[in-house]
C-alpha cells in the first residue's frame, strides 16, 4: 500500500480492502485506523523511504523503533524514527543525525552498524542493524556474576570496538553494561554513540555525563575527556560483570561525595573470590585512579586481555579469537533472550518473561495487560527498572508515555500514574506528583483485571497522596510486607517534600525496614533510594535555628551554607536550609535598623503649606522635555537588535553617544546607561543560581515548544541541558527571554536588602528584553525597599 503525495500536498494512501483514497498526513508511522469507507481495520504510513515497516519494536523519549524491510536490498533493519514534533526542532534533529553519523563512521564487527539516515514526509529516520542479542546489563540481571572466561570474551570485543572508534578519532564517553550487546553467536557489540566526542573536539558537556558507577574520576574534576576515561569505564563494567554488582555504591547526587567514593581503592578480589590474579590485575589497572597509570593505548590493553585469556584458558587469538561453542556459551540458561537495538533505548524481551505473556511483573500475578501486547509490557518493565535504578528522568518520561497512550489498559495506567507520581516526589515536584496521583481516581480498571486487591490499594493510596495536606500516620495504614510497602515510600516522600521532615522520615524508615516478599524483587532496590533522605534527616536535626538572640550568626550562617552543599536530596530540604540562611540576612537588617538613632520628634516648627495648597504636584513637561522624551522612546526601540542578542554593553555605548539638553532627558539617558550595565549582571547571577540549584523543570526556547529538562551547569554564555538523552550545550540567546526572567525569579535568593542588587539586575534585564510586565511586583518591592531605586525607576517608567 504505497503512500502518494504531491509537492506540498497531502499524503494519500488507499485502503487495501475497498481501494478508496485516505488522507493520512496527520497520522504517525504504522498507525492502525478504521477505514471510514468500509470500516476495515488497516495499518497506514507503513513506508519510510526505501523501508517497509512490518512491526513495532519499542519506543523511547525521542523516537519509535520499528522492524522494517529494506525493499532495495531485501534485508531486515531496525528503523528508528524521530517523533514528528521533535523532527521540527533543528537542535534535536541535529543531535539525532549526529548520533547516526558518528556510529556510521565506524565499520567494525564489534560496533552496531548504521546503514543510512534520511527524511520522509516530515519524519527523520535512521536505519540500522537488527540484532538478536541481549544487553550485558540484562545478562547480569539474569545470571548474576558471569564467569571469568565469559567476561574476558566480552572485554576483548568491546576493547576492539573502542579501538576502531578511536581510529575514527572518537571517544565513546558512556561505556556501561547497557551499551554492550551480546549476540546469539556470542559476539559483543558496542552501541549508543549519542554522547561520543571527537578527540580534541568541542565537548558538549561540562557535567557528569555517565552513570556514576562507571564514570572516570577525572571527569568529576572537570578534566577533558580522553580514551583513558573509556578504558576506566570498561574496567568498571568488567568489575560489575565479574562481581555481579557495581564497583561502588553511589546513591548520591553530590559531586564531592562521588569524588571521595572514587578515591577508594578497587578491591575486586574480595568482591569476586576465585578470580585469577591476572584478571584482577587487568581490571584494577583499567580502573586506576590516575589516568596515566592505566593502559597507555588500546593495543596494549588488547594484548594484555589476549595474554590473560591464553594463560588462564588456553584460548589462542586467531582472527576474532574464539570458537562458536565458546561464544554461544554466553547464552546458556537465559532462554534465548532477544534485545532489539534502539541505539540508546534497549528493549529487552526474554523468551519466558512474564511480560510476553501479559504480566507486568508487579508481583502476585497482576496481569493487567492483554496477552501478546509485548511492547506495552516491555516498556512498563523497562520504566520500572529505570525507577529502581534511580534513573528518575528516564523513568518519568517512560511512565508519561504509558499514561497518555489510549491503547494502554486502565490498570496499567493506574500503576504508571502511581510510579510517575512517586518519581516526581523524589525530584521535589509536588504539584505534578499530586496531579498524577489524582488521575488514578478517575480511572476504572478492567472488569477482568487480575489481583483487584492491589488496584484497590492503589486507589486508596492515590486518595491520600493527592490530598494537599500532609498525611497523618493513622491515615496511611499500609502493610509493609506486601506490595503496599510502596505506599509507605510515596507517603513518606510526600510529607518530606511538604516540609514535614520528621513524619516523612518515619514513613521512609518503615519502608526501608519492610520485609519485601520474594515475588516483588523490583521493590527491594528502592530501599537504597531512601538512604539519602534519612541521611539528610540526620543532618537537618543538627542545624542551627537562627534568632535575633543568637550571638554567633556568622558561625550559624557558615554551618548552614556548608549544609546546603552536603544535602543529598532535592526539593524541600535545600529550600528549608536556604530559608534559614535568608533568615540570618533579615535578622541582621532588623538589628542594624534597631541600632539607628530614633528620629527627632517633629514639634511642628517646619514650614507648612498654605491652606488649600496641594501637598505635591507634578509639573507638566515642557515642549523641549516632551521632544526629548519622544526621542528617547525611539532610541530605546532601536536598541532591540542589541537586546535580542543580549549585548547590553553595546546598547549602553549607543545610549552614551546621544546628547540631550534638558535635565530630564539627561537623567533618563544616564539611568538607561546604568540600567544596561545592571542588565549585563543578570546572566552571571542566573548561571550561578541554575548551577547551584541543579535546575529541573521546563525550558522554553525562542523557537520551539516547552520541554522538560535538567540544567546541570551554566555560564553566562551557555547552559548544559539534558532532555533525557544526554547533555548538550545550548547558547543563552536561544532561550526565550520571558523564560530567563521567570527562571531568574525562581533561582535568585529571596528579595531582601542584602539581595536587592541582584533583583535590580533582573528587573533591568526584563526591561531591556521587553518583559517589564513580569517584574512589576519585584520592582514595586524594590521601590519600597530602596527609595533611590524608586526614584531612578520612576524615570525610566516615563518611557512607557
Amino acid at each position: 500500500m504505497e503512500d502518494q503525495t504531491t509537492e506540498g500536498g497531502p499524503l494519500i494512501t488507499h485502503c487495501p480492502e475497498c481501494g478508496k483514497a485516505l488522507d493520512v498526513s496527520g497520522l504517525s508511522p504504522y498507525s492502525k485506523i478504521e477505514c471510514p469507507h468500509c470500516a476495515a481495520v488497516i495499518r497506514v504510513r507503513t513506508t519510510m523511504g526505501q523501508y517497509e515497516i512490518v512491526g513495532m519494536l519499542g519506543e523511547g523519549g525521542m523516537s519509535q523503533v520499528f522492524r522494517a524491510l529494506d525493499r532495495n536490498l531485501g534485508r531486515e533493519v531496525a528503523l528508528k524514527i524521530l517523533h514528528q514534533s521533535l523532527s521540527r526542532d533543528e537542535a534535536l534533529t541535529a543531535m539525532f543525525e549526529r548520533e547516526a553519523k558518528l556510529t556510521a563512521a565506524i565499520v567494525h564487527p564489534n560496533v552496531v552498524k548504521v546503514y543510512t539516515v534520511g527524511r520522509d514526509h516530515g519524519y527523520l529516520f535512521i536505519a540500522m542493524e537488527l540484532l538478536q542479542a541481549i544487553s550485558l546489563e540484562q545478562l547480569i540481571a539474569n545470571k548474576g556474576a558471569l564467569s571469568e572466561s565469559e567476561v574476558l570474551s566480552i572485554a576483548i570485543d568491546v576493547a576492539r570496538g573502542l579501538q576502531a572508534a578511536y581510529g575514527e578519532n572518537l571517544i565513546h564517553r558512556d561505556i556501561k553494561p547497557g551499551n554492550m550487546l551480546v549476540t546469539n553467536d556470542g559476539t559483543t557489540k558496542l552501541v549508543d554513540f549519542g554522547l561520543a566526542l571527537q578527540q580534541g573536539g568541542e565537548d558538549l558537556s561540562d557535567d557528569l555525563w555517565a552513570t556514576p558507577y562507571y564514570v572516570p574520576p577525572e571527569k568529576l574534576d572537570g578534566l577533558p575527556d580522553t580514551f583513558l576515561g573509556d578504558i576506566y569505564s570498561l574496567g568498571a563494567t568488567l568489575y560489575h560483570a565479574l562481581a555481579g554488582k557495581p564497583p561502588f555504591e553511589a546513591n548520591t547526587s553530590s559531586m564531592e561525595e562521588l569524588k571521595e567514593i572514587k578515591k577508594q581503592a578497587v578491591e575486586l578480589k574480595s568482591a569476586a573470590p576465585g578470580l585469577s590474579r591476572a584478571t584482577i590485575r587487568l581490571v584494577e589497572k583499567m580502573m586506576a585512579y590516575v589516568p596515566g597509570d592505566r593502559f597507555h593505548d588500546y593495543s596494549e590493553l588488547i594484548t594484555q586481555i589476549e595474554e590473560v585469556r591464553r594463560r588462564q584458558f588456553g584460548i589462542e587469538e586467531a582472527g576474532k579469537g574464539r570458537s562458536r561453542r565458546q561464544r554461544v556459551g554466553l547464552f546458556a540458561g537465559i532462554g534465548g533472550a532477544i534485545v532489539l537495538v534502539l541505539i540508546g533505548v534497549l528493549l529487552a524481551v526474554n523468551g519466558r518473561d512474564p511480560a510476553v505473556e501479559g504480566d507486568l511483573g508487579i508481583g502476585g500475578g497482576e496481569r493487567v495487560i492483554s496477552a501478546g501486547d509485548q511492547t506495552i509490557s516491555a516498556l512498563f518493565q523497562a520504566a520500572r527498572g529505570q525507577f529502581s535504578e534511580g534513573r528518575f528522568r528516564e523513568a518519568e518520561e517512560s511512565f508519561s508515555r504509558l499514561v497518555t497512550d489510549g491503547n494502554v489498559p486502565a490498570s496499567t495506567r493506574i500503576w504508571s500514574h502511581f510510579f510517575r507520581g512517586t518519581i516526581l516526589l523524589f525530584t521535589g515536584e509536588q504539584e505534578r506528583a499530586r496531579e498524577s496521583f489524582g488521575a488514578i481516581l478517575g480511572l476504572t480498571p478492567e472488569a477482568d483485571a487480575a489481583n483487584a486487591e492491589a488496584l484497590v490499594f492503589l486507589k486508596r493510596a492515590a486518595a491520600i497522596l493527592s490530598d494537599p495536606l500532609p498525611t497523618l500516620s493513622d491515615d496511611a495504614v499500609f502493610s509493609p510486607d506486601s506490595v503496599e510497602a510502596v505506599g509507605l515510600l510515596a507517603v513518606g516522600l510526600k510529607n518530606w517534600q511538604m516540609g514535614q521532615f520528621a513524619s516523612g522520615a518515619e514513613f521512609l524508615q518503615q519502608f526501608a525496614s519492610a520485609g519485601i516478599p520474594g515475588d516483588l524483587p523490583w521493590i527491594s532496590p528502592l530501599k537504597s533510594r531512601v538512604e539519602p533522605f534519612l541521611a539528610d534527616w540526620s543532618l537537618l536535626q543538627t542545624l542551627p535555628n537562627p534568632s535575633a538572640a543568637a550571638a554567633d550568626l556568622d558561625v550559624q550562617g557558615e554551618t548552614l551554607k556548608k549544609a546546603v552543599t552536603s544535602l543529598r536530596t532535592r526539593g524541600a530540604a535545600p529550600k528549608f536550609v536556604k530559608e534559614r540562611i535568608e533568615r540570618i540576612s533579615k535578622i541582621r537588617d532588623l538589628l542594624a535598623k534597631a541600632a539607628e538613632p530614633e528620629p527627632e520628634e517633629d514639634l511642628g516648627l517646619a514650614p507648612q503649606p498654605a491652606s488649600g495648597t496641594a501637598m505635591s504636584t507634578v509639573a507638566p513637561l515642557s515642549s523641549a522635555e516632551q521632544a526629548e522624551l519622544d526621542r528617547l522612546k525611539t532610541l530605546v526601540a532601536s536598541l532591540k537588535s542589541y537586546s535580542d542578542v543580549l549585548l547590553f554593553s553595546a546598547a549602553a555605548v549607543k545610549l552614551q553617544e546621544e546628547s540631550f539638553e534638558t535635565p530630564l532627558g539627561i537623567a533618563i539617558r544616564d539611568e538607561l546607561v546604568r540600567g544596561s550595565d545592571q542588565a549585563s549582571r543578570f546572566l552571571p547571577l542566573l548561571a550561578a543560581g541554575l548551577t547551584t540549584n541543579h535546575y529541573e523543570g521546563s525550558i522554553r526556547r525562542r523557537a520551539g515548544r516547552e520541554l522538560e529538562a535538567t540544567i546541570s551547569s551554566a555560564t553566562p554564555e551557555s547552559f548544559i541541558v539534558d532532555l533525557g538523552f544526554g547533555p548538550n550545550e545550548v547558547e543563552v540567546e536561544e532561550f526565550a527571554p520571558d523564560w530567563l526572567v521567570e527562571t531568574g525569579m525562581g533561582v535568585l535568593p529571596p528579595l531582601a536588602a542584602a539581595t536587592s542588587g541582584d533583583w535590580e539586575a533582573l528587573v533591568y534585564f526584563a526591561l531591556f528584553t521587553g518583559q517589564s510586565g513580569l517584574v512589576a511586583a519585584p520592582a514595586d518591592e524594590l521601590s519600597a525597599l530602596d527609595t533611590e531605586f524608586a526614584r531612578r525607576w520612576s524615570l525610566v517608567q516615563k518611557l512607557r
